[in-house]
């Protein structure tokens, strides 16, 4: 995998982190705000776990 593609695929999960999981504190619970961040969070953990696999087996 491209080095400055792995980067920029880490950044933007990490973007989507660390922008997220502050909001899950402020948000109310039961509303759609609290679902979407939810679901934003989610995806960013999933994107930075993929990638950071995907960077593991082509150093292989």
């Amino acid at each position: 995998m491209d080095r400055d593609l792995a980067r920029a695929g880490l950044l933007i999960g990490s973007l989507m982190l660390v922008t997220g999981i502050p909001l899950l504190c402020v948000v109310q619970t039961g509303t759609a705000e609290f679902v979407i961040t939810w679901f934003t969070v989610l995806v960013g953990l999933i994107f930075v776990v993929a990638i950071g696999i995907a960077v593991r087996l082509s150093q292989r």
